[in-house]
């Protein structure tokens, strides 16, 4: 936590919180990759001999974990070969977790304000009226009789509200790279509210997450101090509805009230000069600031390749899409602005698939348009900018490993902006980012 003066003027890339969980469970998909405790890689990891599910380190982690570990150990064993989801055992480390005092604990944003887990919103009227998050409560309420049998479970309205501000309050856990390997649940920072554009970013060492300021503050202000809940790659109805789904409120931050990003939610690009058009749906197109207008001919063939493009995205999230992506981009040509949303989501799909294919020298082609996409949709300054930049560095210097010059440009960008995200002192700076420069020197 921060101590300064209330007046005092505080620089962007300062840490303003730092927060251990009050409950976290590493995500299924990176059991036996990560340590169930720290949540580090280990090519070295033992597994619990009681379980044998979850996997730590070794003894330093594993006597570390045992205290979320000691109950959970035993109901993983009873309801084996059936491991709960996610969900389960994180409602279910909540559950025992406040059954041994947690109700009790803290955690400190000023000396004179805390929360505790109660003071967490449970939204517990607007989950009672989301058939959806219901059903999934009802069948959470089934899994953890069985999981749970030997326990004294809460009785229904304490459970939903357990689970409410479970729904409400979860922070994924990431990675240097903002991959979510885990979910947590963490007191303090549950005081920091949404904007799409925010002024902080919550990023991750291991499992202890820290607040750094993106932006100069005048003072410290914690109602000024805003992260993102959300992909911030969406198009501000998608963002308010995603939000009012998951959250249950009306997004009213600038970037919602300003079409300034959103514009190119839609833009063709004018053949005359280039510049981007925007357009919605159902309006005509309006000239360009070059006095160019675009005829119902490019129109017809505009809204044509959207339909498809948008159809596609949808389809293409679990399957190997590079062919997919191709013919969607082949479509858009000479007809989107490269920061139009639909092409920058095709474009991104197509990086991650050549990268997936080990094809270099189509993902420079593709990653290279997209940095200016995100630097439009995500900031100059956010992480997930950093990360692309550091792909394009590594996969130039394999395209051209004798030719580091151009690459250099990009991981210094990459490495400035992660030095205010990360910190120089941050694992993933540390052990990460430096050593790719020291490996090209």
């Amino acid at each position: 936590m921060r101590n300064a003066s209330k007046h005092e003027p505080i620089p962007k890339g300062t840490t303003v919180m730092e927060s251990m969980p009050f409950v976290y469970c590493l995500k299924s998909s990176f059991r036996g990759q990560l340590c169930d405790f720290c949540l580090k890689a280990n090519s070295n990891l033992r597994k619990c001999c009681g379980c044998m599910v979850v996997s730590y380190c070794g003894r330093v982690c594993q006597r570390e974990g045992w205290k979320d570990h000691k109950i959970e150990c035993k109901n993983l064993l009873k309801v084996k070969p059936n491991i709960p989801t996610d969900s389960v055992r994180l409602m279910a480390r909540l559950i025992l977790k406040l059954q041994r005092g947690g109700d009790m604990e803290a955690e400190h944003i000023t000396t004179a304000w805390s929360r505790r887990f109660k003071d967490l919103l449970s939204h517990r009227k607007e989950i009672k009226e989301d058939v959806k998050r219901m059903e999934y409560f009802l069948t959470i309420c089934g899994v953890l009789n069985e999981y749970l049998n030997d326990e004294i479970l809460p009785n229904a309205v304490e459970l939903l509200g357990i689970y409410g501000r479970m729904c409400i309050n979860s922070f994924n856990i990431l990675n240097g790279e903002m991959q979510a390997i885990g979910t947590g649940i963490y007191l303090a920072p549950s005081v920091i509210d949404h904007s799409c554009s925010p002024n902080a970013v919550a990023t991750f060492d291991g499992f202890k997450l820290r607040i750094r300021l993106t932006q100069d503050l005048p003072k410290l202000d914690w109602n000024c101090i805003h992260i993102s809940y959300i992909d911030l790659m969406n198009s501000k109805n998608h963002r308010k509805k995603e939000l009012k789904e998951r959250y249950y409120f009306d997004c009213e931050c600038p970037r919602c009230r300003s079409n300034e990003i959103d514009c190119y939610h839609y833009a063709a690009r004018c053949p005359s000069c280039r510049s981007p058009i925007a357009v919605r749906r159902g309006e005509e197109f309006p000239p360009c600031s070059c006095g160019s207008r675009l005829d119902s001919s490019f129109s017809k063939q505009f809204w044509s390749a959207t339909d498809f493009s948008e159809q596609q995205l949808l389809l293409m999230q679990e399957t190997n899409y590079l062919d997919v992506c191709k013919l969607c981009l082949t479509k858009q040509e000479d007809l989107f602005h490269d920061l139009c949303l639909i092409r920058s989501k095709v474009l991104d799909a197509a990086f991650d698939s050549a990268v997936q294919l080990q094809l270099w020298e189509s993902a420079l082609q593709y990653g290279l348009p997209l940095i200016h996409a995100y630097k439009l949709w995500y900031g100059n300054e956010h992480p997930l900018t950093a990360i692309l930049l550091l792909k394009i560095f590594k996969i130039m210097l394999l395209v051209s490993p004798n030719d580091d010059s151009g690459a250099l440009k990009y991981y210094q960008e990459a490495a400035k902006i992660i030095e205010l995200t990360h910190g120089k002192g941050s694992i993933f700076y540390q052990q990460d980012v430096k050593s790719l420069i020291r490996d090209v020197k």
